[in-house]
This record gives C-alpha cells, sequence and structure tokens, in this order.
C-alpha cells in the first residue's frame, strides 16, 4: 500500500506541471453496508467528506492521484453523574465513531464525446476506523478527559465509476459516482456498543465494557461531488 502511494506521487513530480493538468475536487460520499458488515451492524449508513487531486497525463485519457476522506458513521451523548467518585455534579459523555481513508487513484475515461464524460476509477489504500470520547461539563468547556477506545487499520479498495459534467464555461465540474469498497477484516464499534459500568461499592471509578464488533467494512458508495481544472 505504502509503495502504490509512493509510485503516485513520484509519478506526479516527474511530470511536466501545468496549472490545467491538475483536477481538485470534493466528494460528498454516502456509504451504504453490504455483505458481512451489514450482517454484523446492521443496515448502517457512513457519510464521509473526501478531497481529491489527480493529475492528467498528457495525450492519454488517464488521471492518477490521491484521495484522503474522513468519515463519521455514528456519535452518542451521555449525562451522567457517576463517571468520577466523590463528583457528583453532570457531565457530558460523547462518543464518536469515525474513519480515516488514504488511497492512490485511478481514472480512465473511455473515448465518449458530448456534454458529459464518464469514466471508470480504482482506488487502492487503507482505512483507520476509530472511536474517541470526550468528557466535559458543558458542551463548550475543555475535555476533563477525552481518549482513543479503540484504532484498526485495514487494506482498502474501490471500483466503480461516474460521469463529470462540466458547468458551462468555467473550470468547475459536477462528479457524480458509483463506488463499491472492499476492506480488510477489523474490530471496531458502533453507536451503543459501550456501556460504562460504575463500581458498585462507589470507592474506585467505573469502567467501560465494549461489545466489539468483527467484520470488513464493506459498502456501496454513491456521492456526488464538484472539482475544478484550473487554467
Amino acid at each position: 500500500m505504502k509503495k502504490i502511494l509512493l509510485i503516485c506521487i513520484l509519478f506526479c513530480s516527474l511530470q511536466p506541471t501545468k496549472a490545467q493538468d491538475f483536477l481538485w475536487g470534493l466528494q460528498l460520499k454516502s456509504g451504504i453496508a453490504t455483505q458481512d458488515f451489514y450482517e454484523e451492524s446492521g443496515r448502517l449508513v457512513v457519510p464521509e467528506l473526501a478531497f481529491f487531486t489527480n493529475y492528467q497525463v498528457p495525450k492519454l485519457p488517464i488521471e492518477i492521484g490521491l484521495s484522503l476522506g474522513y468519515g463519521l458513521y455514528g456519535t452518542q451523548l451521555e449525562k451522567r453523574d457517576d463517571l468520577y467518585v466523590g463528583f457528583s455534579d453532570e457531565l457530558r459523555l460523547r462518543r464518536n465513531n469515525n474513519t480515516l481513508s488514504m488511497a492512490g487513484v485511478f481514472r480512465f475515461f473511455p473515448q465518449v464525446y458530448g456534454k458529459v464524460f464518464p469514466f471508470v476509477e480504482a482506488q487502492m489504500g487503507a482505512l483507520y476506523s476509530y472511536t474517541r470520547f470526550k468528557i466535559r461539563e458543558t458542551v463548550s468547556s475543555d475535555p476533563i478527559e477525552e481518549e482513543r477506545d479503540m484504532g484498526n487499520w485495514a487494506r482498502m479498495s474501490q471500483l466503480g465509476g461516474g460521469v463529470l459534467i462540466p458547468m458551462g464555461k468555467s473550470n468547475a465540474n459536477l462528479e457524480l459516482r458509483l463506488m463499491y469498497q472492499n476492506t480488510g477484516r477489523l474490530e471496531y464499534l458502533t453507536k451503543g456498543d459501550v456501556s460504562f459500568i460504575p463500581d458498585p461499592d462507589g470507592e474506585v471509578n467505573g469502567v467501560f465494557e465494549y461489545d466489539v464488533k468483527r467484520s470488513t467494512f464493506n459498502m456501496i458508495q454513491p456521492s456526488i461531488g464538484i472539482s475544478f481544472y484550473f487554467e
């Protein structure tokens, strides 16, 4: 995986650079759990915001690039007064389930001429799933405690396609994509998978109990985005 990303970066840096050779864009994705991800977690939806930049290879209908994404697939707020022994004020316990994705991008444009430009796209990289919590007195106060409950890496690949629709005479484009994501198996938490167990004797602070899920992060990902070629 690291070798693929390095090859993409080196390839881009060695090509003659012209501003119009580069495409920069944002994609808003909505991942829908499939296969064992669905069987383990139900019909989970993973919204993700991804930034990508592609290099247009001269004289070829090919773009190569990099994509970075952040997703939030669950958040939970608890208001508790039993988190710390000897402290009975109500505190806010916020827990977020997150993903980070990093991938090399290969995009091929078939020789189809018209008002829209279809493409086939493949990505290969890694997915990091992690859960964090913060304990605060109020929503705007500094955290009393913040930690990562769990974090796991897995290899990731995506395959699919879409259409690029130029928006008038500007360099802006509307992009519609449909991708299938496949990953290795990893351990993760979803909303409601963590319970707080207070000490029954009230002598020490309580502990968190985890109901860990184990599966791939396989999803169908429809998305919409905007991209720009710069002149």
